[in-house]
């Protein structure tokens, strides 16, 4: 069923690091001509990216979220579009671990300690007819007749689902919601790459449509725990922010560099080589220093999270794993921000060159940093600091009208 599936871990020629290592020197080639990284994909897979939170008793490399953080930023300083590619298979390999085993969720664990790649399809555009909604107002279906189960709709923000195996569904249920997974070659499914954000360009973030695709009623998985729904939320910031830590390291990379390599200066600076100017040299450091920071807010979110994972998870675990999530948003969104702009005080003019591409992580960063709004999020802390409650922003959630 999958293509991945039969990849023989065992034996693989690469590791996740050389991958990686081989990334880098094409990331603004792929970008410039919208190259999309399948070959990386398929590479990484078959290197045990994808299976490092699965447990070891489903073949899997059993990380800790700490040691998935350094795997993420590294990605991400690469070529952000992986790790974001990622990022929903990671997510919901998290829920397996999460939920009650069952045969079903012990073999998509297996599968995914095999090398198979989930793709995520939950968010929908706004509604047709102009009402208002949210993130959870879902028009997509599942329908059971004399045929069996059947699931029916429209899907957007689908990010990886183009490179997967099984792709895992957000449908409303009388109970509230549930994951339905679904093979990725399964009849009546298709994915578009119709993608037209002007960042993260390669992760085929676009649509995913589902006519009358079969079900078989064990993929479908009920979110009952709402605490494990609340913390799959922080989760997937933190895949975000790990990402944003990834960008900001590159950017520090990319401006050493671009200095380094500068024989042009300006007739106010205090000397004719840039490399040896003062006031370049600070913006280098500057950039570095949010990078620094990043990365350790990246990592504290990792130990924040850990901590509810390994611990008796209960609700004040949760609820600092929670408002850590909402923290680090906040703070890598400004970091690597910053230094986007930052950059080009120390490239000058000859840095904005097309050909460089040195915009993609501006663009990058502001699309990773857009996925969920941060205006919402000091609020929530604030909240929690002053009046010890955690707003829970799931505490509504309802079936879409129809």
């Amino acid at each position: 069923m999958s293509t991945h599936d039969t990849a023989l871990r065992d034996a693989r020629p690469e590791t996740i690091d050389e991958i990686i290592a081989e990334l880098a020197p094409g990331a603004a080639h792929r970008d410039l001509e919208r190259e999309l990284p399948v070959d990386f994909v398929n590479r990484l897979l078959a290197a045990g990216l994808g299976a490092l939170r699965v447990p070891a008793g489903y073949r899997g490399g059993g990380a800790t979220i700490a040691e998935l953080a350094e795997v993420l930023i590294a990605l991400a300083a690469a070529d952000s579009n992986l790790a974001q590619i990622f990022r929903g298979h990671l997510g919901f390999v998290e829920l397996l671990r999460l939920w009650p085993r069952t045969p079903a969720s012990e073999a998509l664990l297996r599968s995914a300690g095999n090398g198979a790649l989930f793709g995520p399809a939950a968010s929908e555009k706004a509604r047709p007819d102009g009402a208002a909604s949210t993130l959870f107002d879902i028009r997509t279906r599942l329908v059971e007749d004399d045929e069996g189960l059947w699931l029916s709709g429209e899907k957007y923000y689908t990010t990886g689902s183009l490179f997967a195996d099984w792709i895992n569904v957000l449908v409303p249920q009388e109970q509230g919601f549930a994951e339905v997974v679904v093979p990725r070659d399964s009849p009546g499914l298709t994915i578009l790459d119709d993608w037209q954000g002007f960042g993260q360009r390669l992760t085929a973030s676009g649509t995913a449509i589902f006519d009358r695709v079969p079900v078989l009623p064990e993929h479908v998985f009920i979110h009952a725990d709402q605490d494990a729904f609340r913390y799959i939320q922080a989760f997937y910031q933190f895949v975000h922010v790990s990402t944003q830590a990834g960008i900001a390291q590159r950017i520090s990379a990319d401006i050493a560099e671009t200095v380094r390599g500068r024989t042009r200066s300006y007739p106010l600076a205090a000397t004719s080589e840039p490399s040896k100017d003062h006031q370049v040299l600070a913006v280098v450091g500057e950039t570095e220093s949010r990078a620094y920071a990043a990365r350790a807010t990246a990592r504290q979110l990792a130990l924040d999270l850990e901590k509810y994972i390994q611990g008796s998870k209960v609700g004040d675990a949760l609820d600092q794993a929670v408002i850590g999530a909402a923290s680090a948003q906040i703070s890598n969104t400004r970091l690597v921000g910053e230094s986007a702009w930052l950059l080009f005080d120390a490239g000058s003019a000859s840095s904005t060159d097309t050909a460089l591409d040195l915009d993609r992580h501006w663009r990058n960063a502001r699309t990773v940093s857009s996925h969920n709004p941060v205006i919402y999020k000091a609020a929530q802390i604030g909240n929690y600091l002053v009046s010890g409650v955690v707003a829970n922003e799931l505490a509504s959630l309802r079936p879409a009208r129809s």
